[in-house]
């Protein structure tokens, strides 16, 4: 698993410093991110980076501890965070992400119970439904851009991490009451999770009958963001091969008794 120590104090007390609304990432189409906010004044927009690195299993680790904190004070329960994106294949599109339909969409759901993984989504609605839901996403992803706000109202605490104040993003306004987490009431699921815990990510094409699940996200309490990727049919191949022969064993064991 890659690890990405990409925050510092010194980072940190420069990018607070220096309120600019030219952004140090500007999303691309096909970008995975994870939000979070507490309904206040500020959000955080993390660029995970291509949503393709997530389908062939890689895992990865984002310390998130210093921007966390610094403007939410701790990671608890009043925090909610989820990761999403899209690939739009009608403003152009990252040829790597396999999908179907030009209006999949990925994001998590997040778990009550952080040992459970959560039931895969069924798809609802059609293509031409996943515009709405799939336009909240890339709007909370343009104002990430440079130019997007006045100075101060974007700041970049580092580079892949920006500070957005909520009277110009989408992201609080799009999951606060009365929506739910559900992308400005234009999704059938809470894409949500709540202070530490785990949530699961899915990819929603429209063209098949259930989402699938390409692994799980982890927030633990000191600000870490982790992602699990399902294993793949080789490790499952193992998993099988390595139940085979215990059972072999202890049937041998019986025997020989």
């Amino acid at each position: 698993m890659k690890r990405y120590k990409i925050l510092t104090a010194a980072v940190a007390a420069a990018g607070l410093s220096g309120a600019s609304a030219m952004a140090q990432f500007s999303y691309q189409n096909g970008d995975l991110l994870a939000a979070f906010g507490n309904g206040g004044g500020t959000d955080v927009i993390v660029n995970l980076g291509s949503i393709s690195s997530f389908q062939q299993g890689v895992g990865n680790t984002w310390d998130l501890s210093s921007v966390l904190t610094s403007v939410f004070g701790s990671v608890n329960s009043g925090l909610y965070w989820s990761v999403f994106g899209v690939n739009d294949q009608s403003i152009g599109y990252d040829h790597t992400i396999t999908q179907g339909d030009p209006n999949t969409l990925w994001a998590t759901i997040g778990r009550s119970n952080p040992a459970n993984q959560t039931h895969a989504p069924l798809i609802q609605g059609n293509s031409s439904s996943f515009q709405l839901p799939v336009g909240d996403i890339e709007s909370i992803g343009n104002i990430t851009s440079p130019g997007q706000a006045a100075p101060g109202l974007i700041v970049d605490f580092s580079p892949g991490i920006e500070e957005v104040s909520s009277s110009v993003g989408n992201y609080s306004t799009d999951m606060s009451s009365p929506y739910s987490g559900n992308f400005a009431g234009d999704w059938y699921y809470n894409v949500l999770n709540h202070g530490v815990g785990v949530s699961d990510l899915y990819q929603n094409d429209p063209s098949t009958p259930r989402a699938s699940y390409l692994g799980n996200f982890g927030l633990d309490s000191g600000g870490v963001l982790t992602f699990s990727p399902t294993p793949e049919p080789s490790t499952w191949a193992m998993i099988g091969s390595g139940l085979l022969v215990l059972f072999a064993l202890r049937r041998r064991n019986q025997f020989n008794r």
